[in-house]
């Protein structure tokens, strides 16, 4: 994912939105289309969403800790793993919408602190190096684009189908 082209502006428009976009998007789903995939092997938006809650989670830990102490190694971590172990498939339609609900909130906190004058503070990402806020922060609003898009595109993918 190449970062380094949004401004400060366009990422944090970016994080407002995708949440709503999110809780938008899968608001009048039930269970079947949650369950819906680009394909065999492929994640069903359930776990889409729950991958995006576990980003969420984990890349706005990694902002607070390169706030709170300037050039901190990240830990590293395996969304596959956290999709699995979490086992999002078995989620009903209304707890992704309250995992959405909880992710907002989290989101919230994660854009309080962007309002201070940190983005040039940093850690030590175990694959891509030293990274600042601007860029972990750039890094989530791409990535939750890219999931979105795979997200709209299963929902027309089905509803073509009917």
């Amino acid at each position: 994912m190449e970062t380094g082209k949004l401004t400060k502006t366009d990422i944090i428009t970016s994080l407002q939105e995708s949440m709503s976009e999110l809780e938008k998007l899968v608001k009048t789903c039930d269970d079947s289309a949650l369950d819906q995939s680009l394909g065999e092997g492929k994640w069903s938006i359930k776990q889409l969403a729950g991958h995006l809650y576990d980003t969420e989670e984990v890349w706005s830990e990694r902002i607070e800790q390169a706030i709170s102490d300037d050039h901190t190694p990240f830990q590293s971590y395996d969304p596959e793993i956290y999709v699995k172990e979490r086992a999002y498939e078995w989620y009903n339609a209304e707890e992704i919408k309250a995992l959405i609900k909880r992710m907002k909130e989290r989101r919230n906190n994660t854009l309080r602190l962007l309002e201070k004058d940190i983005w040039e503070q940093s850690g030590l990402h175990p694959e891509e190096g030293v990274m600042t806020v601007q860029i972990l922060a750039e890094t989530i609003a791409l990535h939750e684009q890219h999931h979105l898009d795979q997200i709209k595109t299963i929902m027309s993918m089905s509803e073509s189908s009917t």
